[in-house]
């Protein structure tokens, strides 16, 4: 008996996890057209180190964070793929992510953020 119902409630809670998750950068009207459908979350921040292992960010909040590397990890400079090794501290990136087996932060997608425009030349374009 304890084991049909321990079975029984097993498959209740399988019932209850997301078959789906829907993932990306949600804006109005749902996901955004360029979303990485593999990342959970994107970070944006300043790039300041990788290697074979690991990339090192600091987020716009001030928070230092490690994520693993692997070979899926794809870095992107100028809408074109990159190395690693192309990125320069202190650059502004965008990182998307996943999450492995251990709940581990894994790079899925780097990118290196697209430049603010000067605030002169963007009130120069509105008159």
């Amino acid at each position: 008996m304890n084991l049909v119902a321990s079975a029984v409630l097993a498959l209740m809670l399988f019932q209850q996890i997301p078959q789906q998750r829907q993932r990306g950068r949600i804006q109005q009207g749902g996901v955004a057209q360029n979303a990485n459908t593999d990342a959970v979350a994107t970070f944006d921040g300043v790039f300041k180190s990788a290697d074979k292992k690991f990339l090192l960010i600091e987020t716009d909040e001030g928070n230092s964070m490690r994520m693993a590397v692997t070979g899926s990890t794809k870095f992107v400079r100028d809408g074109k793929p990159a190395k690693a090794s192309d990125f320069k501290p202190d650059e502004k990136v965008t990182v998307d992510t996943s999450r492995d087996a251990r709940f581990n932060l894994i790079a899925v997608k780097v990118e290196t953020a697209p430049a603010a425009k000067p605030a002169a030349s963007a009130a120069e374009s509105n008159k």
